[in-house]
């Protein structure tokens, strides 16, 4: 190709990115049996205690697999700190509640104000509805919605993030984290199993801002 039609040089970057955090957690069998068993005794305890979730302080406890996904999710903030290029230490408080979602349950759309990241770790999950269409197809998902609003309007349909909202289905083991401001929606649990999780908040101690 001669100098004259050679491709024009241009820089591309991508700007205003969202990072989401998935993971599946090494050990996650046994430590879920005692989650779970440990959420079932607070719950016979505590009467609703989903739906009072600002009373909880989940991981103020010393309960071993309570420990077990404290560490999880400091190990996962610290990766995510690193990815997004934040080198200088930081330290940060988490704050958490569990959530035993039974049939018709779910979560409107919200964020979580006050905070650098969210997250959930899925402790028990039903099982995913046998098709993929219909009405159900999505109970027990999760959705995130893009920030930039209205941006889905201008796309042409063949852009990876075109869609307006990013669909997620875990399962028991997994761990998600995202910033704190992304809107997203927690499908209805349409089945007679519960479903169990464990909400989180990253809380920095001391943060200034990036310049």
């Amino acid at each position: 190709m001669s100098a004259t039609n050679a491709a024009p040089r241009m820089a591309f970057t991508g700007v205003w990115p969202t990072m989401l955090v998935s993971r599946r957690l090494p050990g996650h069998e046994q430590s879920n049996a005692g989650l779970a068993a440990h959420i079932a005794a607070q719950e016979a305890r505590e009467a609703d205690f989903t739906a009072r979730y600002q009373e909880q302080n989940f991981f103020a406890s010393d309960n071993a697999a309570v420990r077990w996904l404290n560490d999880q999710i400091n190990l996962t903030v610290s990766a995510f700190l690193r990815q997004v290029g934040i080198e200088r230490d930081l330290s940060w408080t988490l704050f958490s509640w569990y959530n035993i979602n039974r049939y018709g349950d779910h979560h409107a759309p919200h964020t979580h104000p006050r905070a650098y990241l969210s997250g959930t770790y899925y402790v028990r999950m039903p099982p995913a509805p046998a098709s993929a269409d219909g009405p159900g197809a999505r109970q027990g998902c999760i959705s995130f919605y893009d920030p930039r609003t209205a941006a889905n309007m201008i796309t042409v349909g063949t852009e990876p993030d075109a869609r307006a909202a990013h669909v997620v289905r875990p399962s028991a083991g997994t761990l998600l984290m995202w910033p704190s401001p992304l809107q997203h929606y927690v499908h209805p649990n349409l089945t007679e199993e519960q479903r169990i999780t464990i909400s989180y908040n990253v809380i920095m101690d001391r943060y200034t801002g990036i310049k």
